[in-house]
C-alpha cells in the first residue's frame, strides 16, 4: 500500500470516527432535552388567562393639579374576592392549556457558553471546540408534560400577529421556544436559551442552567433575560 492510498484510507477513518462521535453528542443531547422539556415548560410557561385578569387595585388619586397621589382601596373588597374566586377557578380548571411550538430546535442566537462557565465556575471542564451549527427535530408529542400543558406544532397556527387576534376552540397560551443545549466537556452541566411569547407585545426570555443529579437532569436556575 502506497502513501497516498494510506493517507485516504486514514483520512476516510477519521472522518467516520468524527462523523459517529457527532451523531452520538447529537442523540445525546436530544435525550437530555427530552428529559428536561417538561420542566423546561413547567419554569417558563403560564396559562395566559391569568395575565389577562389583573388584581384590581383601587381608584387613582390625583390632587387639584392633576399630580398622582395613590390608590383608593376603600371599596375594592368585593372586587377583590371577585378576583380571587375568578383566579381559583382558572387554576381549578382540567381543560388543556395549548401552547404553540416549533419542534425544530436550533442554536442560540446569544453563545451561552461563557454564562456556563461564570455559573457553574470551576465544576465546569470547558469544551473548547463546541460549536452547535445543526438543527434538529423533536417529536414533543411523546414527551409527557406536567399540569394541563399540550403543546401543538407551531406550523399549524396562522402566522404572525394573525395568531392573537384569531378565536380557537381550545385554551391557547402561547408560544414556546427552546434552543440547543452547550454542554461542558464531561456533559455534567448545560445551558440553553428559552423563550415565552403570550401576545404580540408580551412575552419573557431565558436562559437555564441545567445540570446532573443522581443520573437525572435537573433545572439548576432560570434567569430573565428579556422581557415585553
Amino acid at each position: 500500500m502506497n502513501l497516498k492510498t494510506r493517507i485516504f484510507f486514514i483520512t476516510i477513518f477519521i472522518t467516520l470516527i468524527s462523523c459517529e462521535r457527532k451523531i452520538n453528542d447529537l442523540e445525546f443531547e436530544k435525550n437530555v432535552m427530552t428529559e428536561i422539556f417538561p420542566q423546561l415548560i413547567d419554569s417558563t410557561c403560564i396559562d395566559s388567562r391569568i395575565l389577562k385578569l389583573p388584581p384590581p387595585l383601587g381608584k387613582s388619586i390625583f390632587d387639584k393639579n392633576d399630580n398622582y397621589i395613590g390608590l383608593d382601596t376603600t371599596e375594592i373588597k368585593t372586587e377583590r374576592e371577585n378576583w380571587e374566586k375568578e383566579i381559583a377557578k382558572i387554576k381549578n380548571d382540567t381543560s388543556k392549556i395549548v401552547i404553540a411550538f416549533n419542534p425544530i430546535i436550533e442554536t442560540a442566537e446569544d453563545d451561552n457558553q461563557n454564562e456556563l462557565s461564570k455559573h457553574f465556575g470551576k465544576n465546569v471542564i470547558q469544551d473548547s471546540i463546541q460549536i452547535l451549527t445543526e438543527k434538529y427535530k423533536i417529536d414533543f408529542e411523546k414527551i409527557k408534560l406536567n399540569q394541563n400543558y399540550k403543546l401543538k406544532d407551531l406550523s399549524k397556527f396562522p402566522n404572525r400577529d394573525t395568531i392573537w387576534k384569531t378565536k380557537y376552540n381550545f385554551i391557547f397560551s402561547g408560544v414556546f421556544s427552546v434552543s440547543r443545549i452547550q454542554f461542558d466537556k464531561e456533559k455534567k452541566y448545560g445551558v440553553l436559551s428559552a423563550g415565552f411569547v403570550c401576545g404580540r407585545h408580551c412575552g419573557q426570555g431565558f436562559r437555564i442552567f441545567i445540570k446532573k443529579v443522581n443520573d437525572k437532569w435537573i433545572i439548576d436556575k432560570v434567569e430573565e433575560t428579556w422581557v415585553s
